[in-house]
């Protein structure tokens, strides 16, 4: 019998009447539905793995060291592989700079590899065409405009092979040039160091020398250069180690609430220009401290008080291990900020220009320039390399219709995007994991990021295309080899042969080699010269729009991810959308509510944005996040499922968010006007406080202790400070679960936390989480097994934040575990509390008893993509079905995996041998899983710190995840407990 077409739904009866269509037509509808579930499901052909590699085991993971690619930060990461595709990425232990995390970004970038939207051919005028073809063509175009204007404009280049390939293919012209820019662009920052040391260089900031940071606008914990080393360089200075215990102070000046500001010790909330005048005291302060005098003109508003003053005082008291950091793209800005580390004596310690970071290199001039060329229709050729102008610069459309003029125009792009669609030819670029790629992130680090699939697509990488176009066709292998052991390989003499140091870097991941030291010397006389020269265009308005780049799109590099559009935001926690965030104050003075829409306009540019309303945001700002609207994105307008009260994801054309692009450029003053429309925002927690609600009209209650605080003066002197009296509680019941062997435990540090969310998308990637949609999530039907609670704190007029990740708290006495009528939810003898899906029936029953509300429930069959999207499935974890509940399970397959191999290897398992994915990656190394049972464990040893505590731990419930009280480098006398 052929199987395969047995049973299949729409098969006919004799009659010619199918069992749905008879139901339909009795009226019987609804059962219908019901019955349908009850179908045998469709036959798949398997297709065996018949010519299996040598290295490859069926069935088990192995792993490749290469480079993330999810921005120009150059993490290491390691790509697990089953069966021939990756199916996750984790960091890279050993990497000198990322030290094995990954943000979310990272985790996520994974999810591109399987994305069919993809170019899958070269381009010639929009339609498909052979690589032959496009070869001949632009060959012929190079000939026939050789003695023009031949432009490569690019986003930074890192890598040593692609910059040699490039400017080697340029050489063969007689007017050619490489121009490289950033859409979220740091040139100020080089500008400045060009001006002040004489060199265009940018520094590598090493806050993990830094006692005291200071940061204006730089959000380095979300999106600011190297978020991943920042965090990693941020925790190693507040371990709390020692006596006196080690915690540096951050304050952190802004207008906005960035994931920086909400994690530091102080944060000062000023206007955009009142933050530029902030500055100019701070450098007059210190540098009258430092016995020099500064002729600038500074008018610090009331609003500053004494905060500048402190903060000087702080960094001087640590001069030579402080830091001030500038995220103001504003050469006078950055200016300043170089005369003040310089005066403090951070050069050499916490800022290095000496190694300098090769992570952005953007030069604002020069692409201006190039716009004006191309405007003026002098340029002949334009290559647009790892950049999206037509979509991120202000003057995009205008630039795509002059591009129009241009003889040959080449875009090596990944998917059909608003620069491609000007281009007459373009070259489809593979995704980072299917390619040879190389990178130096920083100087003396340098890494090969080599490809872990096939090219799922008929692509071909930029460096292959110019050698094929210059006559020389070679692999993108062969021609990084080259390379190396051209100009690398000398940089190191640890290893003999270039073929050892070859495979010892492929296998590593990275290598470190020396690197010509830079020296350059500051000179106060051109710092004087360039702040006169430079432009100081802080205006001041009813309003300034502040654009801030966000931490999950970046420069909408990443709008085709369903995974990074339902992550909530870290502090707003908004999903699939950007919108305009107000101060409660300035909300009602326009008279609009959360969701209303907004139009904000300046100089005939406009952009219509529902309103978010954001306490701790200044009353003169709206703040906007860049990245959104990006062409394309209405693919997602059905992701969610369909039903009788569904509403789009994103409404027939229309994106996901609106693009601000149009007013870049800072200090821009805008008019704020209410529309009268509305737009539901999807946002996952609307309870933002921990003070006991009011209600009923009665007084508000005290702050509830599940995030418990304290200073640092009162940790010093009572290591337990912040944390509520433990008490022992007694139970009527005898005690059912005696764990003999392992007992599985977690514990996070709160004050090492920074709410980043690496932690969520790696559960989702882990545990084959789907995506529901904007309009699940608006009905509060996410299906994260672990989420980051945002807490605010308004007392006595200050404002702070708080972070917690919550997920499944394993409790030992769980209440799920005695209401569920089919024994779906059970606990085993090593504390893991289990979801048995075969057995549940959808009662939801426990997630009514649930007291941390961190259970999850299918309301729907879940769609995981198309076909090849669901190449990411982790075939470790079930895929769970409709009707069934589901939560974090402390990603018991890995605890199992660990079991195996130290039976296998006839060991017992150690410390570390098991790690979920939330820990594995996390930047901040906050979370820590691990036995409790064994007392040498790193869990255990944090069970008994005296910070430690269990979030309701007075319902008796006995929870297996502890937390770690926060510890803020405040003066206050008294913390919140």
């Amino acid at each position: 019998m052929n199987h395969e077409h047995h049973h299949h739904e729409e098969e006919a009866t004799p009659s010619g009447l199918d069992r749905r269509s008879f139901l339909k037509l009795a009226g019987f509808s609804f059962a219908g539905i019901a019955l349908a579930g009850c179908e045998q499901a469709k036959v798949e052909k398997a297709i065996p793995f018949l010519i299996q590699p040598e290295e490859i085991t069926p069935g088990l993971a192995y792993w490749h060291a290469t480079t993330c690619s999810g921005c120009n930060a150059g993490c290491g990461v390691l790509a697990k592989n089953r069966d021939g595709r990756p199916i996750k990425l984790e960091g890279n232990p050993d990497h000198p700079l990322s030290k094995g995390g990954l943000c979310a970004i990272g985790q996520a970038s994974l999810l591109g590899l399987y994305d069919s939207h993809r170019l899958k051919n070269p381009l010639i005028n929009g339609n498909d065409a052979t690589w032959e073809k496009v070869d001949k063509e632009i060959t012929a175009e190079l000939e026939k405009n050789s003695g023009g204007a031949i432009r490569f404009l690019t986003g930074t280049i890192a890598g040593p092979t692609a910059r040699a390939m490039i400017n080697r293919f340029l050489g063969t012209y007689r007017n050619a040039k490489h121009i490289e820019y950033d859409a979220i662009s740091y040139s100020a920052i080089l500008d400045a160091h060009k001006a002040t040391h004489g060199q265009r260089v940018l520094p590598r900031y090493h806050f993990d020398r830094a006692e005291a940071i200071v940061s204006f606008d730089a959000d380095f914990l979300g999106a600011w250069l190297s978020p991943v080393e920042f965090t990693g360089g941020y925790r190693a200075g507040r371990t709390l180690e020692g006596k006196p215990p080690k915690c540096s102070f951050v304050a952190q000046v802004e207008s906005r609430v960035s994931l920086t500001g909400s994690n530091a010790d102080r944060r000062i909330c000023v206007s955009a220009s009142q933050m530029h005048e902030s500055l100019k005291r701070l450098l007059q302060i210190v540098g009258a401290k430092a016995g020099r005098s500064f002729e600038i003109a500074a008018n610090p508003g009331a609003e500053l008080g004494e905060s500048v003053e402190d903060l000087a005082q702080r960094l001087w008291d640590a001069r030579r291990k402080s830091l001030v950091v500038c995220g103001i793209n504003n050469i006078q800005s950055q200016l300043m900020t170089n005369v003040l580390n310089e005066m403090l004596g951070n050069y050499g310690q916490t800022v290095d220009i000496g190694r300098p970071s090769f992570q952005y290199a953007g030069n604002d001039a020069e692409l201006m320039s190039l716009r004006e060329e191309i405007k003026a229709d002098k340029v002949a050729a334009l290559f647009i390399a790892g950049a999206n102008p037509v979509y991120d610069l202000p003057d995009g459309a205008e630039l795509g219709s002059a591009m129009k003029k241009i003889p040959l125009v080449v875009s090596f792009s990944e998917r059909f995007d608003e620069t491609a669609g000007h281009a007459t030819y373009v070259s489809p670029q593979p995704h980072a994991l299917e390619a040879w790629t190389d990178l130096e992130p920083v100087a003396g680090v340098v890494a090969v990021a080599q490809p872990a699939i096939q090219p799922l697509m008929n692509t071909r990488h930029l460096i292959e295309s110019l050698s094929v176009w210059m006559g020389a066709k070679q692999s993108a292998y062969d021609l990084i080899r080259a390379e190396w052991e051209r100009s690398v390989f000398r940089r190191q003499s640890r290893e003999g042969s270039f073929s050892k140091f070859w495979s010892t870097t492929l296998e590593n991941g990275y290598a470190e080699v020396t690197s010509a030291a830079t020296k350059m010397q500051f000179s106060f006389a051109a710092f004087s010269s360039s702040l006169n020269n430079a432009k100081d265009d802080f205006a001041e308005g009813a309003y300034t729009l502040v654009l801030h780049s966000s931490t999950t799109m970046l420069d909408g590099r990443h709008a085709h991810n369903p995974w990074l559009h339902e992550l909530p935001d870290p502090v707003t926690k908004t999903v699939w959308d950007n919108c305009a965030s107000l101060s409660r104050a300035t909300a009602e003075k326009l008279g609009v509510e959360h969701g209303d829409v907004v139009r904000i306009t300046s100089k005939q540019r406009e952009i219509e944005l529902p309103v978010f309303i954001q306490p701790g945001q200044h009353d003169s700002v709206v703040a906007v996040a860049l990245g959104y609207g990006r062409k394309g994105t209405d693919r997602f307008t059905d992701i969610g499922p369909q039903w009788i009260q569904s509403r789009p994801t994103v409404e027939p054309g229309e994106l996901v968010g609106r693009n601000a692009a149009a007013f870049v450029g800072f200090g821009q003053t805008v008019e704020i006007i209410p529309t009268g429309s509305h737009r539901t925002l999807a946002v996952t927690q609307e309870y933002n406080s921990l003070n006991e609600p009011n209600l009923f009209g009665a007084p508000k209650k005290e702050r509830r202790k599940i995030v418990q605080e304290t200073t640092l003066a009162e940790y010093a002197a009572n290591p337990a400070a912040g944390s509520f009296q433990k008490e022992k509680l007694d139970s009527m019941w005898s005690d059912d679960h005696k764990y003999t062997g392992h007992r599985w435990g977690m514990v996070i540090d709160l004050n090492a936390c920074t709410g980043c969310s690496a932690c969520v998308v790696g559960c989702q990637a882990e545990n084959n989480i789907p995506v529901v949609g904007k309009d699940e999530v608006r009905r509060n039907r996410e299906m994260a097994w672990i989420r980051i609670d945002r807490y605010y704190d308004e007392a006595d007029g200050k404002f702070s934040v708080a972070h917690q990740p919550m997920m499944c708290q394993h409790c030992g006495n769980a209440p799920c575990e005695t209401v569920c009528p089919v024994l779906a939810t059970v606990h085993n003898d090593e504390g893991l509390n289990q979801q048995v899906y075969n057995r549940c029936v959808g009662t939801r029953y426990c997630a009514n008893n649930c007291p941390y509300k961190v259970r999850r429930f299918n309301w729907f069959q879940y769609r995981h993509g198309d076909e090849m999207h669901k190449m990411v499935l982790n075939p470790d974890v079930t895929v769970r079905d409709r009707g069934v509940m589901e939560k974090c399970s402390f990603c018991v397959q890995r605890i199992q995996l660990a079991k195996i191999e130290a039976k296998r290897a006839g060991r017992s398992v150690k410390d570390g041998d098991a790690i979920p994915a939330c820990a594995q990656s996390c930047p901040a190394n906050a979370i820590v899983f691990g036995d409790a049972n064994d007392p040498n464990s790193e869990v255990s040893q944090r069970m008994k710190d005296s910070r430690n505590y269990r979030v309701l731990e007075e319902l008796g419930v006995r929870p297996s995840v502890g937390y770690m009280t926060i510890v803020r480098n405040r003066k206050e006398e008294k913390a919140h407990v």
